[in-house]
């Protein structure tokens, strides 16, 4: 079985009222990352502005000062032209919605559909810039439109997604090991997931993922309490999924290999 590549999600929750918003403040997100990558996490998942391009700059500037962890522009509701503004800073990757963002946040609802153009202009893009989609996939249906992309030669495995549970609004899906066996049934081959969960039961689903070969996206976004009450940071959620996999006889990938895992170039 493959190492474990752990996915630190750096960005502030939009789903639990009462957490204290931080990750606007360059140096705090960059602090954080930074310990999570001493923790283990391979791949720093993070967030701006749609349209403040500098802030991506600087996020993306002081972590890179920092430590070599591996960086994925998240915001996938981003339009085209946004995307080819922030894709200058060359992360090594960029979140991309294959399908409706049918999603509810504290503060808002959200509907935005991603058609299969979009989606094209995407890849070519990415391919344009050396950088390395990773799909958001809320549901099975969504392994079509990955599969249209693929043979039209816009995209080669290994296909890197990130499988969404629990998140609210038209996109949710039940946080439960059924649900866990069905979708990871379904996918691509050739195909890395990445489970996210958001749940006090996360941990649960992430334990699946271990044991099944797949990998994990935790962190101050998608569920930022470590147990009921109880708020961890970005380390504290890496460091608990790193002693999960010693218990279950799978090891931690470092960034050198969760790239060469990945195909993603130094």
């Amino acid at each position: 079985m493959n190492k474990l590549i752990i996915t630190n999600c750096a960005a502030d929750t939009s789903m639990h009222p009462g957490v204290p918003h931080r990750f606007a403040d360059t140096e705090v997100l960059a602090d954080s990352v930074e310990k999570a990558w001493k923790a283990g996490a391979a791949i720093a998942h993070i967030h701006a502005p749609p349209t403040n391009f500098d802030a991506w700059t600087a996020h993306t500037k002081a972590i890179r000062d920092r430590c070599d962890v591996m960086l994925q522009y998240g915001i996938s509701t981003q339009s085209v032209d946004q995307r080819r503004e922030v894709i200058q800073n060359q992360p090594e990757m960029i979140s991309v919605a294959l399908n409706a963002h049918s999603l509810v946040f504290l503060d808002r609802d959200m509907m935005m559909l991603h058609p299969r153009e979009e989606l094209e202009e995407l890849m070519r893009m990415c391919k344009d810039n050396g950088v390395k989609p990773e799909f958001e996939v809320f549901g099975l249906g969504e392994m079509w439109l990955l599969s249209d992309l693929a043979e039209k030669g816009l995209v080669e495995p290994p296909f890197l997604m990130t499988i969404f549970f629990g998140r609210p609004g038209g996109c949710w899906s039940p946080p439960t090991v059924e649900e866990f066996l069905n979708r990871t049934s379904g996918l691509l081959e050739g195909s890395e997931f990445v489970t996210s969960v958001t749940s006090p039961d996360a941990i649960h689903l992430h334990a699946m993922a271990v044991m099944r070969g797949g990998h994990v996206r935790v962190g101050t976004e998608d569920e930022p309490y470590l147990s009921p009450g109880v708020l961890g940071d970005n380390d504290d959620h890496v460091l608990r999924m790193g002693r999960l996999a010693k218990e279950l006889n799978r090891e931690v990938a470092s960034v050198a290999e969760a790239r060469e895992m990945l195909k993603i170039p130094s």
